[in-house]
């Protein structure tokens, strides 16, 4: 009976007492299902970030070896950050075939410059330390070429700069180039390719080309909507008639004026403003037809917007949206000042755009206005209409400054969204001084040509080599290239002081570096120039060291100057010029030679 009792006892307390001697065991089996869910969730999202790096739907990576482009064209403006911002660096390699065609374009018909059949060209969408392998083939019937990545560093790669003359031979008929270089770890930001050779960026030998900013796959969920914005004036007449114009002696200096704007390669000419000296053959569209945008209602909307034009500044405006800049050039954060309309984004310049819902309900569909700057024409075209209107589908989420968003922004007066002085000197080591100015000599036949400290570029003609494959002793009298010493252990701080001595701005353009713009100045009674080497005071006041803002092309304003300060710490020969394309053709160029002292 006992040893029944005894039995029986632990039977009847393993039934009735669970709630204390057991508890341990089911905490430790709650922790068990929870350490086996956090795994699982672990697992999911490695798979997810390893989805990413093989089979994104724009780039298809091969762990990291090679990526083929994408033939979606469905909505060419809209980017995909989501396949680089949380994979790792990777090559991309493209193959092009550059030829030359007849297009629409704005419903006039032109023809146009073709990257493997497309106008505009591929948008090369990377990250940085991608490296980026780009086959070229000319395949046009008499006219070498050439490619520049504006806007990247090419730190280690200045022979792939692509500056015909400093840095590169063209490619010629019939030829190949590989360009294969990496991208600047820590550059990102919206950035564009073109040719670099003649007039062909006028003429479409253009593409857009963004570098994501990596970021870990937890937090790329919530990523904005981001879209390609590439607008400009376009010429009906082509470009070698319109430098014609310029050119010659009876035109006075006066560059020709645009016919029409584009977005993304397409617009919409109202035929009737042909007018009889220039007739076209042309087609009407309809903005409806020509759409530009489909933005994302559910997400924030970023325009990437690149001036791509060859002559005007340009302009955004629109009753249905409210304008929001956040960054310019390279991925340069700004202060966010929140506007109805943006103005004005001269050529080769580069803005990230946020765009929101301005919360007025209006008839008809939603439109973007684009409008170039009038101010600098020198005299009226008939033809054209300043200001286009582009459809735009989809409405993005509402502005929460509704209030606050003021009539416009001035892009040329924006300031860095943080203090930079830790990080510039209060001095710089070296101050170049430059005069830029278009001159009509008659020794030169009165035709206008740009000059920069009396010296107007051309291509070397003797030896016919790019600067990079001769000796400075070889150099011709057309080569103003200053020699900035490079110094690895400790770069020099350079201040460029760029006096603009004519009566309409310029937009300068540095290869491979970005600068501070410390100072910008314009006159309205002289010449508004400034020589720190003579003037005790600049006139535009004290330099601004606390916020300036950090670009790699700058507007330099009538009759007056920008300081630009750099770090030298880009050894090569690196292109300066401006970027109307009238004036650079004209000879408005130089170059920088930042190499150690022999």
């Amino acid at each position: 009976m006992r040893s029944r009792d005894a039995r029986s006892k632990p039977d009847i307390t393993a039934t009735e007492g669970p709630g204390k001697d057991s508890q341990p065991a089911k905490r430790r089996s709650h922790l068990h299902i929870i350490a086996t869910c956090f795994l699982i969730l672990c697992i999911a999202g490695v798979l997810v970030t390893l989805l990413q790096w093989t089979t994104a739907d724009h780039l298809v990576f091969s762990f990291g070896k090679t990526s083929t482009p994408s033939t979606d064209n469905i909505h060419p403006s809209r980017l995909h950050p989501q396949d680089h911002i949380s994979r790792r660096a990777t090559t991309i390699r493209q193959k092009w075939k550059v030829t030359s065609g007849d297009l629409r374009p704005d419903g006039v018909l032109k023809r146009v410059y073709l990257i493997n059949d497309a106008f505009p060209g591929p948008t090369l969408e990377c990250r940085c330390g991608d490296r980026l392998i780009i086959e070229v083939e000319n395949a046009l019937d008499d006219e070498g070429l050439s490619f520049h990545w504006h806007g990247l560093s090419m730190r280690g790669a200045n022979e792939m700069d692509g500056a015909v003359g400093i840095t590169n031979d063209p490619i010629p008929v019939n030829g190949s180039f590989i360009y294969d270089f990496r991208v600047e770890d820590g550059q990102s930001g919206t950035f564009w390719y073109h040719s670099h050779n003649h007039l062909q960026r006028a003429e479409g030998l253009y593409g857009g080309l963004i570098v994501h900013k990596p970021k870990p796959w937890w937090e790329s969920r919530d990523e904005a909507a981001e879209h390609l914005v590439m607008l400009g004036d376009w010429y009906h007449r082509t470009a070698g008639e319109a430098l014609k114009f310029f050119s010659h002696p009876g035109a006075f200096g006066n560059e020709a004026v645009p016919d029409s704007i584009l977005v993304n390669g397409h617009g919409a000419y109202n035929c009737s403003d042909a007018v009889a000296a220039r007739p076209v053959d042309c087609l009407d569209y309809t903005s409806d037809e020509r759409l530009a945008l489909e933005l994302d209602s559910k997400k924030r909307n970023i325009l990437r917007v690149v001036n791509v034009g060859s002559y005007a500044g340009a302009g955004i405006s629109s009753s249905h949206f409210h304008f929001t800049p956040i960054g310019v050039d390279g991925g340069n954060r700004v202060e966010e000042l929140t506007a109805k309309s943006m103005q004005f984004l001269q050529p080769g310049e580069r803005v990230d755009v946020q765009i929101e819902s301005s919360g007025q309900r209006t008839a008809g569909p939603s439109s973007l206005e684009v409008f170039l700057e009038t101010a600098p024409f020198k005299y009226p075209n008939s033809a054209l209409t300043p200001l286009h209107t582009f459809a735009i589908a989809g409405t993005p989420p509402a502005s929460k400054a509704q209030a606050q968003a003021q009539d416009s922004v001035d892009l040329q007066a924006l300031r860095a969204a943080a203090p930079h002085a830790e990080r510039l000197p209060s001095q710089a080591d070296h101050t170049i001084v430059l005069y830029a100015i278009t001159q009509r000599l008659a020794h030169l036949n009165n035709q206008p040509l740009g000059f920069i400290n009396s010296t107007t570029w051309q291509p070397q003609a003797s030896p016919p080599k790019p600067l990079v494959f001769l000796g400075r002793p070889q150099w011709d009298k057309h080569q103003l290239v200053p020699h900035i010493p490079y110094k690895p252990s400790k770069p020099l701080w350079i201040d460029i002081v760029l006096n603009n001595l004519d009566e309409e701005g310029h937009p300068f353009h540095l290869h491979g570096h970005d600068f501070w713009v410390l100072s910008t100045y314009s006159s309205t009674f002289n010449w508004g120039s400034y020589n720190p080497y003579t003037n005790t005071e600049p006139p535009g006041g004290k330099y601004n060291l606390v916020n300036p803002v950090k670009k790699d092309t700058v507007h330099v304003p009538r009759r007056g100057y920008a300081v630009l300060r750099l770090r030298a710490d880009n050894p090569g020969i690196w292109m300066f010029h401006c970027h109307v394309m009238w004036h650079q053709a004209a000879g408005m160029s130089m170059a920088f030679d930042i190499s150690p002292d022999k």
